[in-house]
Protein backbone atom coordinates (compact mmCIF):
# COMPACT_ATOMS: atom_id res chain seq x y z
CA UNK A 1 0.00 0.00 0.00
CA UNK A 2 1.38 3.49 -0.91
CA UNK A 3 1.36 6.00 1.45
CA UNK A 4 0.07 9.45 0.72
CA UNK A 5 0.96 12.67 2.07
CA UNK A 6 -1.02 15.72 1.47
CA UNK A 7 0.47 19.35 2.24
CA UNK A 8 -2.29 21.75 2.69
CA UNK A 9 -5.26 21.86 4.77
CA UNK A 10 -7.76 23.77 3.00
CA UNK A 11 -10.80 22.89 0.96
CA UNK A 12 -8.88 20.32 -1.85
CA UNK A 13 -6.58 19.48 0.55
CA UNK A 14 -9.21 18.16 3.18
CA UNK A 15 -11.14 16.77 0.73
CA UNK A 16 -8.08 14.94 -1.22
CA UNK A 17 -7.04 13.55 2.48
CA UNK A 18 -10.23 12.31 3.58
CA UNK A 19 -11.45 10.54 0.00
CA UNK A 20 -7.94 8.50 0.34
CA UNK A 21 -8.75 7.58 3.90
CA UNK A 22 -11.84 6.67 2.66
CA UNK A 23 -10.55 4.55 0.07
CA UNK A 24 -8.43 2.63 2.90
CA UNK A 25 -5.38 4.40 2.15
CA UNK A 26 -2.47 5.60 4.99
CA UNK A 27 -2.90 9.55 4.57
CA UNK A 28 -1.28 12.31 6.48
CA UNK A 29 -1.39 15.75 6.19
CA UNK A 30 0.48 18.84 6.88
CA UNK A 31 -0.20 22.56 7.03
CA UNK A 32 1.88 24.90 8.41
CA UNK A 33 -1.38 26.88 9.88
CA UNK A 34 -2.39 25.76 13.31
CA UNK A 35 -5.43 27.41 12.47
CA UNK A 36 -6.14 24.68 9.30
CA UNK A 37 -5.54 21.62 11.72
CA UNK A 38 -6.90 22.61 14.96
CA UNK A 39 -10.42 21.79 14.08
CA UNK A 40 -9.40 18.04 12.54
CA UNK A 41 -7.55 17.84 15.38
CA UNK A 42 -10.16 18.72 17.91
CA UNK A 43 -12.27 16.42 15.88
CA UNK A 44 -10.09 13.38 16.51
CA UNK A 45 -8.27 13.54 13.27
CA UNK A 46 -11.46 12.84 11.71
CA UNK A 47 -12.66 14.59 8.60
CA UNK A 48 -16.34 14.30 7.60
CA UNK A 49 -16.47 14.38 3.48
CA UNK A 50 -20.35 14.47 2.32
CA UNK A 51 -21.95 15.77 -0.98
CA UNK A 52 -21.73 14.60 -4.65
CA UNK A 53 -19.33 11.62 -4.40
CA UNK A 54 -19.21 7.96 -4.35
CA UNK A 55 -17.56 7.55 -1.03
CA UNK A 56 -18.95 9.42 1.97
CA UNK A 57 -18.44 9.31 5.63
CA UNK A 58 -15.70 9.62 8.87
CA UNK A 59 -12.19 9.90 7.36
CA UNK A 60 -9.35 9.48 10.56
CA UNK A 61 -6.52 10.36 9.05
CA UNK A 62 -3.66 8.97 9.61
CA UNK A 63 -1.48 11.32 11.01
CA UNK A 64 -2.32 15.42 11.38
CA UNK A 65 1.08 18.00 11.81
CA UNK A 66 2.82 20.79 11.34
CA UNK A 67 5.91 18.65 11.05
CA UNK A 68 6.93 18.46 7.20
CA UNK A 69 9.42 16.25 7.37
CA UNK A 70 7.21 14.04 9.12
CA UNK A 71 4.47 14.12 6.74
CA UNK A 72 5.84 12.79 3.96
CA UNK A 73 8.34 10.42 5.67
CA UNK A 74 7.91 7.52 3.83
CA UNK A 75 5.13 8.77 1.34
CA UNK A 76 5.31 7.40 -1.85
CA UNK A 77 2.98 10.49 -3.59
CA UNK A 78 3.06 13.86 -1.90
CA UNK A 79 0.24 15.79 -3.08
CA UNK A 80 0.95 19.62 -3.07
CA UNK A 81 -2.73 21.05 -2.51
CA UNK A 82 -1.49 24.33 -1.30
CA UNK A 83 -2.30 27.82 -3.30
CA UNK A 84 0.26 27.98 -6.69
CA UNK A 85 1.58 31.24 -5.48
CA UNK A 86 3.17 29.78 -2.24
CA UNK A 87 4.87 26.78 -4.22
CA UNK A 88 8.01 28.54 -4.14
CA UNK A 89 8.26 28.29 -0.63
CA UNK A 90 6.96 24.45 -0.09
CA UNK A 91 9.30 23.69 -3.04
CA UNK A 92 12.37 24.95 -0.97
CA UNK A 93 10.65 23.64 2.31
CA UNK A 94 10.89 20.29 0.65
CA UNK A 95 14.42 19.97 -0.60
CA UNK A 96 15.83 18.61 2.99
CA UNK A 97 13.47 15.83 2.77
CA UNK A 98 13.03 13.88 -0.03
CA UNK A 99 14.35 10.82 -0.56
CA UNK A 100 14.75 9.09 -3.96
CA UNK A 101 11.99 8.09 -5.87
CA UNK A 102 9.46 10.20 -4.25
CA UNK A 103 6.65 11.47 -6.75
CA UNK A 104 5.45 15.41 -5.48
CA UNK A 105 2.23 15.80 -7.56
CA UNK A 106 0.83 19.87 -7.79
CA UNK A 107 -2.95 19.74 -7.04
CA UNK A 108 -3.22 21.67 -9.19
CA UNK A 109 0.28 23.36 -10.66
CA UNK A 110 -1.19 26.41 -12.53
CA UNK A 111 0.52 27.45 -15.09
CA UNK A 112 4.45 26.79 -14.77
CA UNK A 113 4.07 24.72 -11.18
CA UNK A 114 6.33 21.72 -12.33
CA UNK A 115 9.10 24.33 -13.62
CA UNK A 116 8.87 26.48 -10.76
CA UNK A 117 9.51 23.51 -8.65
CA UNK A 118 12.15 22.18 -10.78
CA UNK A 119 14.19 25.45 -10.97
CA UNK A 120 13.80 25.25 -6.86
CA UNK A 121 15.54 21.85 -6.89
CA UNK A 122 18.01 23.06 -9.22
CA UNK A 123 19.39 26.22 -7.13
CA UNK A 124 18.94 24.17 -3.59
CA UNK A 125 21.02 22.10 -4.82
CA UNK A 126 18.05 19.25 -4.30
CA UNK A 127 19.88 15.70 -3.76
CA UNK A 128 17.06 13.57 -4.25
CA UNK A 129 15.96 11.89 -7.54
CA UNK A 130 12.52 12.64 -7.12
CA UNK A 131 9.27 13.14 -10.12
CA UNK A 132 7.34 16.54 -10.21
CA UNK A 133 3.80 16.16 -11.65
CA UNK A 134 1.53 18.60 -12.33
CA UNK A 135 -2.30 18.59 -12.57
CA UNK A 136 -4.45 20.89 -14.71
CA UNK A 137 -6.90 21.44 -11.75
CA UNK A 138 -7.86 19.78 -8.85
CA UNK A 139 -10.96 16.46 -8.29
CA UNK A 140 -13.16 18.58 -6.83
CA UNK A 141 -15.18 21.79 -6.36
CA UNK A 142 -15.66 21.72 -2.95
CA UNK A 143 -15.88 23.93 0.22
CA UNK A 144 -14.59 22.81 3.71
CA UNK A 145 -15.99 24.04 7.38
CA UNK A 146 -14.05 23.04 9.91
CA UNK A 147 -13.56 18.91 10.20
CA UNK A 148 -16.40 18.62 7.58
CA UNK A 149 -15.83 19.15 3.64
CA UNK A 150 -18.86 19.18 0.89
CA UNK A 151 -18.36 17.98 -2.66
CA UNK A 152 -20.53 19.66 -4.86
CA UNK A 153 -19.54 18.05 -8.09
CA UNK A 154 -16.29 15.77 -9.01
CA UNK A 155 -14.85 16.19 -12.52
CA UNK A 156 -14.93 13.61 -15.29
CA UNK A 157 -11.66 14.10 -16.04
CA UNK A 158 -8.11 15.56 -14.92
CA UNK A 159 -4.90 15.92 -17.26
CA UNK A 160 -1.76 15.04 -15.44
CA UNK A 161 1.87 15.44 -16.91
CA UNK A 162 5.72 16.42 -15.64
CA UNK A 163 9.33 16.58 -15.56
CA UNK A 164 11.31 13.79 -16.65
CA UNK A 165 8.15 13.11 -18.71
CA UNK A 166 9.74 9.42 -18.93
CA UNK A 167 9.10 8.66 -15.63
CA UNK A 168 5.65 10.15 -16.06
CA UNK A 169 3.55 5.68 -16.35
CA UNK A 170 5.22 5.28 -12.29
CA UNK A 171 2.91 8.38 -11.31
CA UNK A 172 0.39 7.09 -13.71
CA UNK A 173 0.13 3.26 -11.98
CA UNK A 174 -0.12 4.76 -8.59
CA UNK A 175 -2.82 7.43 -9.26
CA UNK A 176 -5.16 5.20 -11.50
CA UNK A 177 -5.46 2.93 -8.75
CA UNK A 178 -7.29 6.03 -6.04
CA UNK A 179 -8.31 8.42 -8.52
CA UNK A 180 -9.09 7.00 -12.08
CA UNK A 181 -9.82 10.39 -13.73
CA UNK A 182 -6.09 11.33 -13.27
CA UNK A 183 -4.95 10.71 -17.00
CA UNK A 184 -1.59 11.64 -18.58
CA UNK A 185 -1.78 14.69 -20.90
CA UNK A 186 -1.06 13.59 -24.49
CA UNK A 187 0.58 17.15 -25.12
CA UNK A 188 2.92 17.04 -22.47
CA UNK A 189 3.61 19.62 -19.84
CA UNK A 190 2.23 22.84 -21.64
CA UNK A 191 -0.91 20.86 -22.08
CA UNK A 192 -1.61 21.06 -18.50
CA UNK A 193 0.15 24.48 -17.64
CA UNK A 194 -1.54 26.25 -20.82
CA UNK A 195 -5.06 24.71 -19.88
CA UNK A 196 -5.16 26.89 -16.85
CA UNK A 197 -9.05 27.38 -16.50
CA UNK A 198 -8.32 29.23 -12.63
CA UNK A 199 -6.73 31.99 -14.13
CA UNK A 200 -9.98 32.77 -16.42
CA UNK A 201 -12.88 31.78 -13.78
CA UNK A 202 -11.19 34.01 -10.89
CA UNK A 203 -8.92 36.96 -11.17
CA UNK A 204 -11.49 38.87 -13.12
CA UNK A 205 -14.78 38.01 -11.82
CA UNK A 206 -13.47 38.62 -8.40
CA UNK A 207 -12.06 41.99 -8.98
CA UNK A 208 -15.15 43.25 -10.40
CA UNK A 209 -17.48 41.77 -8.09
CA UNK A 210 -15.27 43.17 -4.92
CA UNK A 211 -17.72 46.05 -3.90
CA UNK A 212 -20.63 43.48 -4.02
CA UNK A 213 -18.27 40.93 -2.09
CA UNK A 214 -17.38 44.14 0.34
CA UNK A 215 -21.12 44.67 0.96
CA UNK A 216 -21.84 41.15 2.99
CA UNK A 217 -24.40 40.47 0.60
CA UNK A 218 -24.04 36.72 -0.34
CA UNK A 219 -23.99 34.93 -3.61
CA UNK A 220 -23.61 32.49 -5.68
CA UNK A 221 -19.84 32.93 -7.31
CA UNK A 222 -20.22 31.18 -10.51
CA UNK A 223 -23.76 31.46 -11.00
CA UNK A 224 -24.08 35.47 -9.86
CA UNK A 225 -20.91 37.06 -9.97
CA UNK A 226 -20.37 35.80 -14.16
CA UNK A 227 -23.12 38.34 -15.32
CA UNK A 228 -23.00 38.29 -19.70
CA UNK A 229 -20.73 41.20 -19.10
CA UNK A 230 -18.24 39.61 -17.45
CA UNK A 231 -18.45 36.55 -18.99
CA UNK A 232 -17.87 37.99 -22.27
CA UNK A 233 -14.86 39.62 -21.06
CA UNK A 234 -13.31 35.90 -19.55
CA UNK A 235 -13.73 35.23 -23.06
CA UNK A 236 -11.58 37.92 -24.50
CA UNK A 237 -9.17 36.19 -21.78
CA UNK A 238 -9.75 32.79 -23.18
CA UNK A 239 -8.87 33.75 -26.53
CA UNK A 240 -5.81 35.58 -25.27
CA UNK A 241 -4.93 32.25 -23.77
CA UNK A 242 -5.46 29.79 -26.74
CA UNK A 243 -3.49 32.00 -29.36
CA UNK A 244 -0.23 32.05 -26.96
CA UNK A 245 -0.60 27.98 -26.15
CA UNK A 246 -1.45 27.73 -30.62
CA UNK A 247 2.03 29.44 -30.73
CA UNK A 248 3.52 26.89 -28.25
CA UNK A 249 2.03 24.25 -30.51
CA UNK A 250 -0.55 23.23 -28.35
CA UNK A 251 -4.29 22.87 -29.00
CA UNK A 252 -6.60 23.67 -26.15
CA UNK A 253 -10.21 23.49 -25.95
CA UNK A 254 -12.16 27.16 -25.21
CA UNK A 255 -13.62 27.62 -21.42
CA UNK A 256 -16.85 26.31 -22.85
CA UNK A 257 -16.02 23.65 -24.27
CA UNK A 258 -13.69 22.70 -20.98
CA UNK A 259 -16.97 22.75 -18.79
CA UNK A 260 -19.22 20.88 -21.12
CA UNK A 261 -15.62 18.23 -21.02
CA UNK A 262 -15.41 18.47 -17.22
CA UNK A 263 -19.24 18.99 -16.12
CA UNK A 264 -21.26 18.03 -19.26
CA UNK A 265 -22.15 21.79 -18.99
CA UNK A 266 -23.46 22.91 -22.20
CA UNK A 267 -23.75 26.59 -23.91
CA UNK A 268 -23.57 28.62 -26.90
CA UNK A 269 -21.71 30.98 -25.27
CA UNK A 270 -19.42 30.94 -21.57
CA UNK A 271 -22.15 32.90 -19.57
CA UNK A 272 -25.19 30.08 -20.60
CA UNK A 273 -22.86 27.05 -20.06
CA UNK A 274 -21.69 28.29 -16.57
CA UNK A 275 -25.22 28.93 -15.91
CA UNK A 276 -26.01 25.64 -16.93
CA UNK A 277 -23.43 23.79 -14.31
CA UNK A 278 -25.04 22.47 -11.91
CA UNK A 279 -21.80 21.60 -9.91
CA UNK A 280 -21.46 25.48 -9.35
CA UNK A 281 -24.53 25.79 -8.07
CA UNK A 282 -24.63 26.72 -4.15
CA UNK A 283 -20.51 27.32 -4.32
CA UNK A 284 -20.63 31.00 -2.76
CA UNK A 285 -18.69 34.21 -3.32
CA UNK A 286 -16.15 35.01 -0.47
CA UNK A 287 -17.80 37.66 1.94
CA UNK A 288 -15.29 40.30 3.50
CA UNK A 289 -15.53 40.89 7.31
CA UNK A 290 -12.98 43.60 6.71
CA UNK A 291 -11.56 45.67 3.74
CA UNK A 292 -8.43 44.23 4.52
CA UNK A 293 -9.77 40.36 4.18
CA UNK A 294 -8.86 40.63 0.16
CA UNK A 295 -5.31 40.88 0.79
CA UNK A 296 -5.48 37.01 1.48
CA UNK A 297 -7.92 35.83 -1.61
CA UNK A 298 -6.19 33.10 -3.59
CA UNK A 299 -8.63 33.78 -6.36
CA UNK A 300 -6.13 37.16 -7.07
CA UNK A 301 -2.78 36.28 -5.03
CA UNK A 302 -2.30 32.88 -6.42
CA UNK A 303 -4.34 33.07 -9.81
CA UNK A 304 -2.52 36.66 -10.97
CA UNK A 305 0.84 35.86 -10.20
CA UNK A 306 1.06 31.93 -11.21
CA UNK A 307 -1.32 32.18 -14.31
CA UNK A 308 -2.05 35.79 -16.14
CA UNK A 309 1.12 36.99 -15.64
CA UNK A 310 3.47 33.85 -16.85
CA UNK A 311 0.87 34.21 -20.23
CA UNK A 312 1.54 37.73 -20.43
CA UNK A 313 5.26 36.46 -19.91
CA UNK A 314 4.65 33.88 -23.16
CA UNK A 315 2.83 36.69 -24.88
CA UNK A 316 5.58 38.70 -24.77
CA UNK A 317 8.01 35.65 -25.93
CA UNK A 318 5.98 34.27 -28.96
CA UNK A 319 5.17 37.67 -30.00
CA UNK A 320 1.80 37.10 -28.76
CA UNK A 321 -0.56 40.32 -28.14
CA UNK A 322 -2.80 39.81 -24.30
CA UNK A 323 -4.21 43.27 -23.67
CA UNK A 324 -7.15 41.47 -21.83
CA UNK A 325 -4.54 39.84 -19.49
CA UNK A 326 -2.85 42.87 -19.05
CA UNK A 327 -5.84 45.05 -18.46
CA UNK A 328 -6.47 42.47 -15.56
CA UNK A 329 -2.85 42.67 -13.76
CA UNK A 330 -2.95 46.02 -14.28
CA UNK A 331 -6.25 45.92 -12.20
CA UNK A 332 -5.45 43.41 -10.06
CA UNK A 333 -2.10 45.71 -9.16
CA UNK A 334 -4.24 48.74 -8.63
CA UNK A 335 -7.02 47.42 -6.26
CA UNK A 336 -4.16 45.34 -4.15
CA UNK A 337 -1.67 47.71 -4.36
CA UNK A 338 0.86 45.01 -5.81
CA UNK A 339 3.28 44.52 -8.74
CA UNK A 340 1.82 41.16 -9.17
CA UNK A 341 4.72 41.18 -12.80
CA UNK A 342 6.98 41.45 -10.59
CA UNK A 343 6.49 38.75 -7.80
CA UNK A 344 4.60 36.32 -10.35
CA UNK A 345 6.01 33.69 -12.26
CA UNK A 346 8.15 35.77 -15.06
CA UNK A 347 10.03 33.39 -18.00
CA UNK A 348 13.15 33.86 -15.53
CA UNK A 349 11.53 32.11 -12.31
CA UNK A 350 10.48 29.15 -14.77
CA UNK A 351 14.12 28.94 -16.00
CA UNK A 352 13.18 29.87 -19.87
CA UNK A 353 13.86 33.26 -20.40
CA UNK A 354 17.39 32.18 -22.16
CA UNK A 355 15.39 28.91 -24.18
CA UNK A 356 14.64 29.51 -27.50
CA UNK A 357 11.25 29.45 -28.72
CA UNK A 358 11.71 25.53 -29.71
CA UNK A 359 13.20 24.89 -26.66
CA UNK A 360 10.03 26.05 -24.98
CA UNK A 361 7.95 24.11 -27.12
CA UNK A 362 9.42 20.66 -26.82
CA UNK A 363 10.29 20.68 -23.27
CA UNK A 364 10.01 17.19 -21.80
Amino acid sequence: MAKFAVIGCGNAGAAVAAHLTLLGEKVSIYDIADSQLAPIIANDNTITLQGKIDVTGEAKIDLVTQDLAAAIDGAELIICTTAAHVHKHVARDLIPHLKDGQIILLNPGRTGGALEFRKIFQEGNCQADVLVVESQTILYACRRDGAVVNIFGKKRRVACSGLPAVELPRFEKIIQRVFPEFVLAEGGIWATSLDNIGMLFHPTPTLLNMGRMESGTPFDYYIDGFSPSIAALVESLDNERLLVAKALGVELPTAVQWLEKTYGAKGENLYQALQNNVSYQGIKAPMFKEVGDKLGLRYVIEDVPTGLVPFAELGRKFGVATPAIDSVINLANVIYGADFKASGRSLAQLGLEEMSEDQIRNLS
